[in-house]
């Protein structure tokens, strides 16, 4: 599938049975049947991958996929986005900005309270955004909301936000449900300190328990404001962080649906007439992080030496069964660079580069202990050995990934980068030499050139062009090596309905109702 297919779809493939969309485009033969009405009722038990982090923005820091598909349950957006990119009221009605595209009016919706009662007005919003913007707070992703001066109370429903110049991704902070600063929370769940263990939010489902490492459930809210939405009664996410006992669990029927990114998962389910596969593509690629700061990975020639002797299309298909695409840039096909500079497998000019630097190379890997973070260590080890590099592996969990990742305390790590529409904001705040989630510690003048004047514009053009040669300068200087494209999958039993539209990794279980299958 080639980045023009990509960037068309922008993201959503479903496989809906018999008659798939891919079908329709490809052949244009026939229609999908009809679409059921959405029956109310029922219980839904969604297995996730991970344990949950927590709700509160500045103490969970970022969310996972897990948590996202949460948060949309329980919490709502000022906007949504279609697959085009617009805008689409949630708890917002209009987003206005001024001539100068320095300050954005926003009306909000009247008439919805928070599941305590609390009104949603202005007050709710702004508090929200001080919130995060205070720098006493120590909000985690602060630094990629430099652009915002201020966001101030017009009236009770309207809100003001003032920016320092133009900002091409400020619909991101609106609407993206990759991070927390989208989510409106109760202002008195916050004030009270209970919303990082038990979110309060306007939307259709109500936080119910959590009980760590086994469940968290939420409930139908009778009151949301979008009068028959949330079909059904209750929603049980459940961690479980061995795949095969995932994948066991939604074929026993113990479960309804899953997340996963296992190849083997995907391909049975695919064969399985019982089954679902629902997918969608992003940005954000899997990658594995350098530490720069130190040698020998602070010489570039190593790190370049490192590129070719990766061999990322090995990685896909013994680790994903070619579940995931080839990536070559951080874009995912949202935007077409004609030349990224990509270094191919050649274990010739990786020998040649390692010779050139004339000292033996010993360096260890931190990887995750699941089952794409052991192979994927297991692979490049095997690689790096082949051009006399020594690579010892060091399994840790994805917290502690996670933690010596932001700390500095690796020399190559597992990592992604978050999967934004507009991968512009997320590339400034990881590449940037004075960015304080720039954990690889890269610096280079030209790179932080490239970063904000894709920043400063707003021409689509202009900002193609500096995010290009963003990518290029990834790879001419080796900053980390690609683990595959992104793509999520979503497998759920054939009775789950309304969840095809799973971008961003995200089950909108707002949108599911159960249908008995014959």
């Amino acid at each position: 599938m080639n980045k023009e297919w990509r960037s068309r779809v922008r993201g959503i493939l479903a496989v809906c049975g018999f008659c798939t969309m891919a079908l329709l485009m490809y052949s244009g033969l026939g229609e999908c049947a009809p679409a059921a009405k959405p029956k109310p009722g029922g219980n839904l038990t969604v297995g996730m991958e991970l344990e949950f982090r927590g709700f509160d923005p500045l103490k969970a820091q970022y969310t996972g996929i897990a948590d996202r598909t949460v948060l949309m349950a329980v919490e709502e957006r000022l906007f949504d986005t279609d697959t085009k990119g617009n805008l689409v009221p949630e708890l917002a009605l209009s987003a206005k900005p001024s001539k100068n595209g320095k300050n954005w009016t926003i009306a909000l919706r009247k008439g919805v309270k928070f599941h305590d009662g609390t009104p949603f007005n202005a007050d709710a919003v702004v508090g929200h955004w001080q919130r995060l913007l205070d720098p006493n707070n120590k909000f985690f992703a602060l630094s990629t909301l430099e652009p915002i001066e201020s966001v101030q109370k017009v009236d009770d429903f309207t809100v003001r936000f003032n920016l320092k110049h133009p900002w091409a991704v400020f619909k991101n902070v609106l609407s993206a449900p990759q991070s927390f600063t989208a989510f409106i929370p109760s202002p008195k769940a916050v004030k009270d300190d209970t919303h990082n263990r038990a979110p309060v939010g306007t939307g259709p489902y109500m936080f119910k328990e959590w009980l760590p490492n086994d469940r968290l459930t939420v409930v139908r809210n009778p009151d949301y404001w979008r009068k028959g939405k949330g079909y059904l009664d209750s929603v049980v996410f459940r961690p479980m962080p061995d795949m095969q006992s995932r994948f066991a669990s939604l074929q026993s029927g113990e479960i309804d649906a899953i997340q996963t990114d296992r190849g083997a998962s995907i391909i049975q389910a695919r064969d399985d007439r019982s089954l679902r596969v629902y997918s969608s593509y992003g940005a954000g690629p899997y990658n594995f992080l350098f530490n720069v700061s130190k040698p020998p990975l602070s010489d570039a020639r190593v790190r370049q030496a490192l590129a070719h002797a990766w061999n990322q299309e090995l990685l896909i298909k013994a680790d994903y069964k070619g579940t995931l695409p080839f990536a070559k840039d951080p874009y995912g096909g949202m935007i077409g660079c004609s030349d990224s500079a990509y270094r191919e497998y050649d274990p010739a000019k990786a020998r040649k580069l390692l010779a050139e630097y004339g000292k033996p190379v010993i360096l260890e890997m931190n990887h995750t202990n699941t089952p794409r973070g052991k192979e994927a260590g297991e692979i490049m080890q095997r690689l790096f050995k082949e051009v006399g590099v020594t690579l010892t592996l060091n399994t840790v969990t994805e917290a502690q990934l996670g933690k010596r990742g932001i700390t500095g305390d690796y020399q190559i790590t597992g990592w992604k980068l978050r999967d934004y529409d507009d991968m512009g904001g997320i590339l400034r705040s990881n590449l940037l030499s004075t960015s304080k989630l720039n954990f690889s510690k890269y610096q280079n003048h030209r790179m932080d050139e490239l970063l904000t004047i894709q920043q400063m514009s707003t021409d689509r053009k202009v900002r193609e062009k500096a995010l290009c040669g963003v990518a290029s300068l990834i790879n001419e200087d080796a900053v980390f090596l690609y683990g595959g494209g992104r793509r999520f999958h979503v497998i759920a039993k054939a009775g789950v309905k309304g969840i095809d539209n799973v971008r961003h990794g995200v089950i909108r279980v707002s949108d599911a109702w159960l249908e008995k299958v014959k």
